[in-house]
């Protein structure tokens, strides 16, 4: 089960069990979700600075090897 832990305007940290998950739109100028786990220490930084979500972000898509605009979450309707 998911568990919106903390929420950002440009995201959201979720937690499942022990793992935690950051989401967030990759698009540039059309919407790309994105749903990417995250480390505990990357989920701290967060919390320390929710300006740190940016570099968490792009850290993860480096390690990912990622361009903008790929999806692989979709937000429920709401």
């Amino acid at each position: 089960m998911n568990e919106t832990i903390y929420e950002l305007q440009h995201g959201q940290v979720v937690r499942r069990g022990d793992r935690y998950f950051v989401r967030y739109d990759a698009g540039s100028l059309v919407n790309a979700w994105r749903e990417d786990e995250i480390t505990e220490a990357e989920f701290q930084r967060v919390l320390d600075s929710p300006r740190a979500l940016y570099d968490v972000v792009i850290g993860i898509q480096r390690r990912l090897g990622l361009d903008a605009n790929t999806s692989n979450w979709t937000p429920p309707s709401a």
